[in-house]
């Protein structure tokens, strides 16, 4: 994956499908201020656990933890469970939004205690991070519906 001075890559993905999602994203991103993106990395929660990040995204427009699902098939579910048919099988997960929120909480917590925020003398406060699910299978037929489908980024404008 090339890289651009405002995308970093802490870490290569060991998966295939998430690597064409994050360069599918990385080839539209803007390459100017203030746009910045992190993507595959891990952090320790005040908690102690441990939190892997697929992307994580700074814009004008937000600040943005992304969550990457890359299954193809057909998605229905509500907004506490997905189900996905791939291949003649169901797979029934909890709605990955939920797991990202949390992520998105504590690295925004983990954030807001570095000292750049702390002595911070312009009262500049650190946005709040959205939490969002990018399903990035290009022929996956998406169902969800109503509040099942918020925060849901799907892949489109595929050159």
């Amino acid at each position: 994956m090339a890289e651009s001075v405002n995308w970093e890559t802490v870490t290569e993905s060991n998966f295939p499908w998430e690597r064409e999602a994050l360069e599918f994203v990385r080839s539209r991103f803007p390459k100017h201020e203030p746009y910045r993106a992190w993507s595959n990395f891990e952090f320790i929660a005040e908690d102690g656990s441990i939190n892997e990040v697929d992307l994580l995204v700074f814009s004008r427009e937000g600040f943005f933890l992304i969550e990457i699902k890359s299954r193809p098939g057909r998605l229905t579910g509500d907004a506490g469970t997905w189900v996905w048919e791939t291949d003649g099988k169901r797979y029934t997960r909890d709605n990955p939004l939920i797991s990202a929120n949390s992520k998105a909480r504590k690295l925004r917590s983990l954030l807001s205690r570095q000292k750049v925020w702390k002595h911070n003398k312009t009262k500049t406060r650190l946005p709040y991070l959205e939490p969002l699910v990018f399903c990035s299978a290009k022929d996956l037929q998406f169902e969800l519906r109503d509040t099942a489908a918020y925060h849901v980024c799907l892949q489109i404008g595929r050159a």
